[in-house]
């Protein structure tokens, strides 16, 4: 890595290899009805075009038209004078569902959980705060588009070169798409040039081994960014209508929530659902969640921290806005809430009122002078077996933001390696941040966003700095690379909150005229 030596999927290089592309109709499910093939077939480098039928599948081999070259450039030159003529099987759009979210909202949903009586508590609460957040669609923009090489051999088996984060998968789905056996499917696995739960998916390891198997030499296919980003399996978008109710004291007596989110024929898709155990949940003694799904042909799937990096935001948010109603120090109505249960508590309340106190000591919440146009803001979150918070503190001029540092806690059981393990909760907050000011839309069943100038990442000068702290202790190890993701977006949008007075109730956060 830190020579350049070639490590990568899209690195490997065999004798007499061929480059591949693919074209797959913008609007997902959609099928080829005519292109120019034997044009392509006569442009410079051109060895092979031809049309692949594919299957239904939108996790697995979709219909389009495969270009092989003697070399990626010219494959991808011949790409641009394909002419496609696609039959498209929907046309799902941004604004058709957020008109769908709007009309459901009207109505009550489905009851996922109900404990106590949210409507007698709500009643004779000394207070009741509403609220409703949205977050969008996301890419994983993975630093390397998906690459994989293979070659067919003689004897019918066929061996890839694949950056993937589930070999197996991939040769199971190659197997079944294919008709061939698992044991003639050999996999090397390559170092992955990002992957965040994209690389689950094996799209990009069945299309190769087709094109391998029709061409008799060994093909490397390399998408582009805009393939990669419209072809992804994005991280759905959701809705949350929150109202809370806060007794004469100040504590949260009564949470009811409608969740408004994504599904294929009546069930949440990958990424999309929200557990009833979810907190506050088993912290209050009054609590609905409720459920209305709007259905979706855009492919979703794993994503970092997957549902939590999203649905955390807008509860840890809300929280916040709570405590404010109820005149109460932010650290103060947490660390309450956490102090007593109803039935089966829905995470460790003392690990996690642990990591809380820890951030806000390492922070020095409210004991030091932040200045003018700076603040703080904090959350916590449990998911993955790891038990985060952060403390964030931002300077603001107007409606330009800095996140200047962030103070995070971190139980995971016992760290070994420590530099290792920063890394982790570095990354997370960066990520974080960034995807906090992304979003995908899509217009006529097709992603509107292709590469990073409308899709643009964080810089590195927008970077925070990141002090971690571990608390170290004897419970079973967890993973590290998705806990502390999720606390980190609302830790930050409280504090720009409490900097601008700005609530951002909507993702991306240019929705509030906020920049970061």
């Amino acid at each position: 890595i830190l020579t350049g030596q070639p490590l990568f999927g899209c690195d490997v290089r065999l004798d007499g290899m061929l480059y591949a592309i693919f074209e797959k109709c913008p609007t997902f499910g959609g099928r080829m009805a005519s292109a120019n093939i034997e044009e392509i077939r006569s442009l410079p480098g051109v060895t092979h075009a031809f049309v692949i039928d594919g299957t239904d599948n939108l996790a697995g081999l979709m219909p389009g038209v495969a270009i092989v070259a003697e070399t990626w450039w010219h494959a991808q030159s011949a790409r641009r004078k394909l002419r496609v003529e696609w039959d498209k099987t929907h046309a799902d759009s941004t604004s058709e569902y957020n008109r769908q979210a709007e009309a459901l909202r009207e109505g009550a949903g489905e009851t996922m959980r109900h404990d106590g009586d949210v409507e007698a508590a709500m009643d004779s609460a000394a207070h009741v705060v509403e609220a409703s957040y949205y977050y969008p669609f996301v890419s994983h923009a993975n630093m390397e588009p998906q690459t994989c090489t293979a070659m067919f051999k003689d004897d019918g088996s066929l061996e890839l070169w694949a950056p993937s984060q589930n070999p197996r998968g991939g040769r199971e789905l190659i197997a079944d798409t294919l008709g061939i056996s698992q044991d003639k499917i050999h996999v090397n696995l390559e170092r992955i040039g990002s992957g965040f739960g994209r690389r689950l998916r094996h799209d990009f390891m069945v299309e190769v081994a087709w094109i391998a198997r029709e061409v008799k030499r060994p093909v490397q296919l390399q998408w582009t960014r805009e393939d990669d980003m419209r072809h992804d399996f994005y991280r759905p978008a959701a809705w949350h209508d929150f109202r809370a109710g806060i007794d004469g004291d100040g504590r949260m007596v009564a949470f009811d929530h409608h969740f408004i989110t994504f599904g294929r024929d009546g069930e949440p898709v990958s990424g999309a659902s929200l557990s009833p155990g979810h907190y506050p949940a088993g912290l209050v003694p009054n609590f609905r969640l409720r459920q209305s799904i709007i259905e979706t042909n855009v492919p979703t799937g794993p994503w970092r921290s997957p549902g939590h990096s999203a649905y955390c935001w807008a509860y840890q948010s809300f929280f916040d806005e709570v405590a404010l109603a109820a005149g109460r120090d932010q650290l103060e109505f947490r660390l309450d809430l956490l102090s007593r249960v109803y039935g089966e508590p829905p995470l460790d309340v003392e690990r996690t009122a642990g990591t809380l106190r820890l951030a806000a000591e390492k922070a020095g919440w409210g004991k030091r002078n932040t200045g003018p146009n700076r603040a703080m803001g904090m959350a916590f979150h449990y998911d993955h077996g790891g038990f985060v918070s952060h403390v964030a503190e931002v300077s603001a001029d107007s409606s330009d933001v800095k996140v200047e540092k962030v103070f995070s806690a971190v139980d995971i059981g016992p760290v070994i390696n420590m530099s290792g393990a920063k890394n982790q909760v570095e990354g997370a907050v960066v990520d974080a941040l960034s995807t906090a000011q992304l979003e995908i839309t899509f217009a006529d069943g097709a992603a509107q966003q292709g590469n990073f100038n409308d899709y643009p990442l964080l810089r590195i000068d927008q970077a925070p700095e990141v002090e971690v702290h571990f608390i170290q202790s004897d419970n079973s190890p967890s993973g590290l690379g998705e806990p502390p993701f999720a606390p980190a977006t609302p830790a930050i949008a409280n504090a720009i909150f409490a900097a601008t007075g700005t609530r951002m109730r909507e993702m991306p956060f240019r929705r509030a005229g906020i920049s970061v």
